[in-house]
């Protein structure tokens, strides 16, 4: 089931890669012709990757990954808010970035990250 929800986020963000590639090479995917459209694209289509395959980031699931993809994750949604709000090439290309690392990054996690710890069980012998 894991690696299904990690195909569809891959199938929504290869979609904002798409657009993203379109616009910036000149061209207009339907009615997204600039960065306010490819970054208001990229933020619902990075939303509902994230309702699909994300977890929930929280301080009772400690980890290097979860600071590095929480801290993405603040990246991703101000540069995109930005890019809604100014327009900026640049701002948008950080978005763009830091959602493909995002991206890119929780799925290595969930393909080769720690697997659950097996607990052994100990059976006390009583003298």
């Amino acid at each position: 089931m894991r690696v299904m929800r990690d195909v569809i986020a891959t199938l929504l963000v290869a979609i904002t890669a798409v657009v993203y590639v379109d616009v910036v090479g000149g061209s207009s995917v339907g009615f997204i012709a600039d960065p306010r459209g490819v970054a208001a694209t990229g933020l619902v289509l990075g939303l509902i990757a994230c309702a699909v395959a994300g977890e929930s980031i929280t301080v009772s699931k400690p980890g290097t990954w979860r600071t590095i993809a929480g801290v993405l994750v603040a990246v991703v949604v101000a540069s995109g808010l930005l890019t809604v709000i100014t327009e900026l090439w640049a701002v948008l290309a950080v978005f763009m970035a830091a959602l493909v690392v995002l991206w890119a990054g929780t799925t290595l996690h969930h393909l080769f990250g720690a697997s659950p710890t097996l607990t052994s069980r100990t059976h006390a012998t009583h003298a």
